[in-house]
């Protein structure tokens, strides 16, 4: 296994961070401060500069410092003995520019993969909670990291996607309907979205048992933790999904069947989990799925993706968040960054585990000496 490791980090405008440097230790490095005091723009820049976007903002525009129109992000990354320089800009003139050696990169999606990280951060609730989009995202994020063609099939689903939607409405909007259009379309779509389910269902069935072990062993509960990949094509071909649908498609101008519409069910002792789960019972499963999620990507790939932890560990008790710490260093043997707002809590942790780490204090998005 080789780990993607994080040495040197440049931040220049980015969210409320104005130009700040780090050094980073090799295993664990903590970053404390206030609630906004600018922990989550640095644990966000790392996200950034491995994947080649943020984890909280969909749109650059609202990175920028100060209602700015810039920002630079560098770092120097070592993999499998080589050391890597990488350097993100962004500016509302010329857009973003990722450049990996000095070499522009010529999309995000031909970098995405090449050094994964993946943060666990209070948002992600969301994703046990909120509507299926949440879930489709994590699988489509997981397996775009592991495998080209997934992506790539993914992408190609998407476009065709938008303009299946765009035909629909435009025969909504002249009363004319083009079925051979359609069916053209829906063969172009096909193909990726069999790909895409069959890559879908394994990956739910492999990710389940480790899902399940991580609760049992970051949660005093005794409850059976469950996956399982809900479709339509378990039942039928794609094709067969969109003639069933053809006039309601028509009617609602939009496609409403296919594997844009999927979800992945998590249930706890066979109740779904959204419905009954507790909010102890929810953040520990968040977690556990996260882990699941990144021992997955290091089984696929032989990397060991770097690990973000953003203020995590409110309302987890001081056992469980050294639980947490030691399977994040020790067993997936992450490089790991930790943000919280008690300094004195992770300090004692750390202590207990006997590790060494790097503690940065940050006040109003600089270093505190």
């Amino acid at each position: 296994m080789n780990r993607i490791t994080l040495k040197i980090l440049s931040i220049t405008k980015f969210r409320n961070c104005n130009s700040v440097d780090f050094l980073f230790h090799n295993d664990i490095n903590v970053l404390t401060g206030l609630n906004g005091a600018g922990k989550t723009s640095v644990l966000d820049t790392i996200y950034y500069i491995t994947n080649g976007r943020s984890y909280f903002s969909n749109l650059d525009k609202f990175l920028y410092k100060d209602d700015g129109d810039y920002f630079r992000i560098s770092g120097k990354l070592v993999f499998e003995e080589n050391q890597f320089d990488i350097e993100v800009t962004s500016s509302f003139k010329k857009g973003k520019k990722i450049f990996l050696d000095e070499k522009q990169m010529k999309s995000i999606s031909s970098f995405y993969g090449k050094f994964p990280s993946f943060m666990i951060a209070p948002k992600d609730i969301q994703i046990l909670v909120e509507s299926s989009i949440e879930r489709r995202k994590l699988m489509d994020k997981t397996l775009s990291q592991v495998d080209r063609s997934y992506l790539r099939h993914l992408l190609d689903y998407n476009k065709a996607l938008k303009q299946r939607n765009a035909a629909l409405k435009t025969f909504q909007k002249t009363g004319r309907s083009d079925i051979i259009l359609l069916n053209a379309i829906n063969e172009k779509m096909s193909i990726p979205a069999q790909y895409i389910f069959d890559q879908r269902q394994i990956f739910v069935e492999k990710i389940s048992p480790i899902f399940n072990r991580y609760y049992s062993e970051l949660s005093d509960d005794r409850e059976k933790l469950t996956i399982s990949y809900k479709s339509r094509l378990f039942d039928h071909t794609f094709i067969e999904l969109q003639d069933s649908s053809l006039q309601k498609d028509l009617i609602l101008a939009k496609t409403s069947e296919g594997i844009h519409r999927d979800d992945a069910i998590l249930r706890i002792n066979d109740f779904e989990m959204k419905k009954y789960a507790s909010q102890g019972q929810l953040k520990s499963a968040i977690i556990s799925l996260k882990l699941a999620q990144i021992e997955w990507v290091k089984s696929m790939t032989g990397k060991i993706p770097i690990l973000l932890l953003d203020d995590i560990f409110d309302k987890l008790d001081n056992e469980r968040v050294k639980n947490l710490i030691d399977i994040c260093v020790n067993r997936l043997d992450a490089q790991v960054f930790i943000s919280d707002t008690d300094a004195g809590r992770v300090d004692e942790i750390l202590k207990k585990l006997n590790k060494d780490y790097n503690h940065y204090y940050i006040k109003d998005g600089n270093l505190e000496a």
